[in-house]
């Protein structure tokens, strides 16, 4: 069967088994029949590519969530590093007036993506459209996992370059592809009473041998609550249900609206509703926020313009800055660590908090709130290392269990702050 894109399951995630796809080369020529989007892949951190790794750019139909991907070129970097220089060719007779599409790049290194930009709306569909130089940010493992509701079972997928990894309750199947008449099929290995079918936006289940009711894409489902406030005056933004919902001044003046389609670039989204009132345009920016009166850090800006003013505030779940892969810590109370030790920070979505403590691994609980974090329950294992050792884990968690609250320095280091000055400072 077709190989499947890797860029296509890491961009979006919204379909299985993309096929369809065009695996363009470079050195692409100018041809009145074809759009030619041009640009560049990057990022911040001074991280070296290892020498296998591949880019992916693709461009996909945007004007819908599931929206399918129209081209796609790889690009074998053989050691190159970033800036990726990348021109896609798209044939114009596969491209409709009146649709909106994007265009996103990303890295894979040992076959999962490592780096993705976010996608980039495109100007126009002819031509040659230059996007500029798109900014990657590191992919979080399982951030383009697909969800899919099987009657009473949810199960998760997540790719590999060549395979797939199944989640069914608390059992984790590897799967690679094998043939099938049509869709994506996917076996466990040694097991073949153990597959995943993909058919478009519906799959068919069966886990050692017993068959679930057909599967449906929980992306299909209403996009999860969002929330912004903002202050001097107060004010509090919802979508959520397909609704937008603003309390300004305080709460003395309310609007309800209908959620128009969201409108994506770079580094934002953007919401514009008319109202009987006028515009109403909302603005998420993908940059992190820090609230004025609580000091609690959000993952996204937001500006609300609305009757001839703009209101600024920061919205997102504070907790999305602190899940995802584990944080090593580098210093704790400004007095560095011993050479070579390790301690480790990893807070799960269920409100666990584990790691290593410098000899033994630790557990905890972490609770989040409008204006602080605090860490509860913690206990270690019973492991003993050499004194030097066992008294930085003392030290360490010590300072763990009087958390009261976090930040980032400007560079992107998670700051856990105690109310004596404690401190323990971290990074992914």
């Amino acid at each position: 069967m077709p190989r499947t894109s890797p860029f296509a399951i890491l961009a979006l995630c919204s379909l299985i088994g993309l096929t369809a796809c065009a695996n363009l080369g470079s050195g692409m020529t100018e041809d009145p029949s074809k759009l030619v989007v041009k640009g560049a892949l990057t990022y911040k951190a001074r991280i070296a590519l290892p020498p296998d790794s591949h880019a992916i750019v693709e461009l996909r139909d945007a004007s819908r969530a599931d929206g399918p991907v129209v081209a796609e070129q790889r690009i074998d970097l053989q050691g190159r590093q970033v800036p990726i220089p990348f021109e896609l060719q798209v044939d114009r007779a596969k491209l409709a007036d009146g649709k909106r599409y994007a265009v996103r790049g990303g890295v894979l290194t040992e076959g999962r993506p490592a780096w993705a930009s976010d996608p980039v709306a495109l100007g126009g569909i002819s031509g040659v459209v230059d996007v500029g130089t798109l900014n990657m940010n590191p992919v979080r493992t399982g951030a383009f996992a697909s969800t899919f509701q099987c009657g009473d079972q949810q199960a998760t997928i997540d790719y590999t370059q060549y395979s797939m990894r199944l989640t069914v309750g608390e059992e984790t199947f590897n799967l690679r592809p094998v043939p099938a008449a049509s869709g994506a099929k996917y076996e466990a290995i040694g097991d073949a009473t153990t597959f995943f079918w993909s058919k478009g936006r519906n799959a068919t289940l069966v886990v050692k041998g017993k068959s679930y009711p057909e599967c449906t894409s929980m992306s299909d489902a209403a996009p999860p609550p969002f929330r912004a406030t903002g202050n001097e005056p107060g004010w509090r933004l919802d979508i959520e249900g397909g609704k937008m919902i603003l309390v300004t001044d305080n709460g003395a003046r309310r609007l309800v609206t209908a959620a128009p389609p969201v409108e994506t670039s770079a580094d934002s989204r953007r919401y514009v509703a008319s109202t009987d009132a006028g515009p109403l345009v909302v603005t998420i920016f993908e940059r992190a926020c820090t609230d004025t009166m609580s000091g609690m850090p959000h993952p996204h800006a937001v500006d609300v313009a609305f009757g001839g003013r703009t209101l600024t505030g920061c919205g997102g779940d504070p907790v999305d800055l602190l899940k995802g892969p584990e944080w090593v810590v580098e210093d704790i109370n400004r007095t560095g660590i011993i050479d070579n030790s390790r301690m480790t920070l990893d807070f799960a979505p269920d409100g666990r908090i584990s790691g290593r403590a410098s000899c033994n691994m630790y557990t905890g609980r972490y609770t989040l709130t409008g204006e602080a974090l605090t860490v509860s329950n913690t206990a270690a294992t019973l492991r003993v290392c050499a004194p030097s050792l066992m008294q930085q884990e003392e030290k360490f968690l010590g300072v763990l269990r009087n958390v009261r609250r976090f930040d980032f320095s400007e560079d992107g280091a998670l700051i856990l702050r105690t109310d004596d000055s404690g401190t323990i400072t971290a990074r992914r």
